[in-house]
């Protein structure tokens, strides 16, 4: 049994961790050069875009890997074969944005990601899948083809997709009469079936954030992207490489091959203002840069701005960190299991979770493989991973615990399908990985800022930022395709800033 415990690191650890990911020949050079803290997928997303825009950018990464939260993870296990993640992930069609920004940074998604069709299904025969028809004609053939729903599940569904189709949230009030109303409060007349088998799982899914306490406004968002857009926008996408490969990696290599530096183990310790910019502080150097984007964790991205001594913006710095200090976190835990040759009749399934048996979503990896067909590598057992979001009282399980669970579960829930199902008790080795701060609690009213919070030569990136003032549909919540919208955000409100100080030089 192996227990990873993925929370930041230390930041004077992390400078001695590793060396350098990529550099270039031409890191010292400090005029026009952009900053950027964080190798997450945020701030990858900002330093690709300024890259290309002709920048030089000088990342910064505190960690080992690049990826941020959705990372590869470092270490390897004896019995769990392959890259693992830590955590499993999977991206929706809708991702547009991250998408581009993959095949901009030479990576092709057709090879990195499995795309499924829309689907929900358990391995009691309950089904929910979308066949590949235009839109909306999609959405009517999954209604009609769904198993296990009766006459009145099936009129309950279709009303709540008319209701996003019309797009009106006003009236969004909570039962209190305060504006702002949970999952939970919105789907609440809807039959116990669905609330448990669809709308609830896929909102702790999407969000992190259980139906109870979750923004009912965000989780609309997310479905009026996916459902009522593009049939290939409701397409489920898992990946097949690990994510530091699926866009972080590639990002850095497009940087470097710009002229930019990507360093690992380099966690920025001191920011200080200087005559033309900031001068960012690590164990091992100082890099002196004209504008900087902060994209790191809330936590992480709280205590720098604290910091910052700024001459006359000292009071939007405080602000700002004080948001992110506000914020309330949630974890997600991942068991990568050794089940030999077992396989699931799908890339993934939907599991009836409760406490006694907290699994969420299984996915079989070897479905993940380029040819799902081809015999498993001698002395390879398969591998699924096994996923728990808002998983406040799963992490607080011992490990050996958990995994007991979670086996149990499987071979429970699996019996239906698979006539070996009770060999899954049997512990052949797991891989535990708790992200303990995985995302933020995406609760109604929660304040979260901009991209600009009014610190000039400054930008904010991450998952956590708000949407812009135009959007009125609200902001998403903290997935793969909010970070890289909001590092492209930044980098374009810096550029902007750029291109005036230019002008007027």
């Amino acid at each position: 049994m192996e227990d990873v415990d993925t929370q930041p690191l230390n930041a004077a650890m992390a400078d001695r961790a590793a060396a350098p990911c990529t550099a270039s020949p031409r890191a010292g050079g400090a005029v026009d050069a952009v900053g950027v803290i964080g190798g997450g997928w945020a701030g990858m997303a900002a330093a690709l875009e300024l890259a290309q825009a002709g920048r030089t950018v000088h990342v910064f990464e505190a960690a080992p890997v690049l990826g941020g939260r959705a990372r590869r993870v470092a270490r390897r296990h004896p019995q769990v074969a392959g890259e693992l993640d830590n955590g499993q992930h999977l991206l929706l069609g809708a991702y547009r944005h991250t998408i581009a920004l993959m095949r901009r940074a030479g990576v092709d998604p057709d090879a990195a990601l499995l795309r499924l069709p829309l689907q929900m299904a358990y391995a009691d025969g309950w089904r929910l899948q979308a066949p590949r028809l235009p839109a909306p004609w999609h959405l009517v053939g999954m209604g009609l083809t769904a198993r296990g729903l009766h006459w009145r599940e099936r009129k309950a569904l279709a009303g709540v997709l008319s209701q996003l189709r019309a797009g009106n949230d006003e009236g969004d009030i909570d039962e209190d009469g305060m504006a702002g109303q949970t999952v939970a409060a919105w789907l609440g007349q809807m039959p116990p079936t669905l609330q448990q088998r669809l709308w609830f799982p896929l909102c702790v899914a999407a969000l992190n954030t259980p139906a109870e306490q979750a923004d009912a406004r965000v989780f609309r968002r997310v479905l009026r992207d996916s459902l009522l857009a593009a049939r290939s926008d409701s397409d489920m996408l898992v990946p097949r490489w690990d994510l530091s490969r699926l866009f972080p990696e590639a990002a850095a290599q497009a940087i470097v091959a710009a002229g930019g530096t990507v360093r690992t183990g380099a966690a920025v310790q001191a920011i200080a203002e200087s005559p033309h910019g900031w001068l960012l502080r690590t164990g091992a150097s100082e890099q002196q840069v004209s504008q900087l984007v902060i994209a790191t964790a809330p936590r992480q991205a709280a205590r720098l701005l604290a910091q910052i001594r700024h001459r006359s913006h000292e009071g939007a710095l405080q602000a700002a960190a004080a948001t992110l200090h506000a914020f309330d976190h949630a974890p997600i835990v991942t068991l990568y299991l050794n089940v030999g040759a077992l396989r699931l009749p799908r890339p993934f399934l939907a599991l009836d979770a409760s406490a006694a048996a907290p699994g969420q979503f299984v996915f079989d990896r070897a479905a993940l493989s380029t040819d799902p067909d081809a015999p498993a590598d001698a002395g390879r057992d398969n591998v699924w991973s096994v996923v728990i979001s808002a998983a406040d009282d799963a992490a607080a399980l011992p490990q050996g615990e958990l995994a007991r669970r979670v086996r149990a579960q499987l071979a429970t829930q699996l019996a239906p399908l698979l006539p070996d199902a009770a060999r899954l008790a049997e512990a052949r080795g797991e891989f535990v990985i708790a992200e303990r701060l995985a995302t933020f609690r995406c609760v109604p009213g929660l304040a979260r800022p901009g991209n600009d919070i009014g610190v000039p030569r400054l930008a904010l990136a991450g998952d956590y930022t708000d949407a812009p003032a135009d959007n009125r549909y609200g902001p998403y919540p903290a997935t793969i395709e909010a970070a890289t919208r909001s590092g492209s955000a930044a980098a374009a409100l810096l550029q902007r800033e750029h291109v005036r100080s230019a002008a007027t030089a």
